[in-house]
């Protein structure tokens, strides 16, 4: 589960990224997605958890200025997996160019 402070921080995103401020990297072959700004870089991993049978999303946050990289899991039997996997979304279809 998130802690609300990154929770906060993914709704945040989800806001710029649909304004257009962000455009995301989507990496198919593995499942995420990448933003990269001079303060921080962000990756979302979706990954299924075959043994348990549910979709999970890691959120990597590195801080540019502290060169600190930190970790936040959820999966769908929390509360938040609905924001991780709105995110990833809208990240995957930030670069992309649709014919109209």
């Amino acid at each position: 589960m998130f802690p609300p402070k990154i929770k906060d921080f993914v709704v945040e995103l989800i806001k710029r990224t649909e304004s257009g401020e962000f455009s995301w990297i989507y990496d198919d072959d593995n499942s995420n997605v990448q933003l990269q700004t001079d303060h921080f870089t962000v990756f979302l991993r979706y990954s299924f958890n075959g043994i348990e049978e549910y979709g999970e999303f890691v959120l990597f946050y590195f801080d540019s200025q502290d060169q600190k990289e930190y970790r936040f899991y959820t999966n769908q039997t929390w509360n938040d997996y609905d924001v991780a996997r709105r995110l990833y979304d809208v990240a995957q279809s930030s670069g992309l160019s649709l014919p109209f």
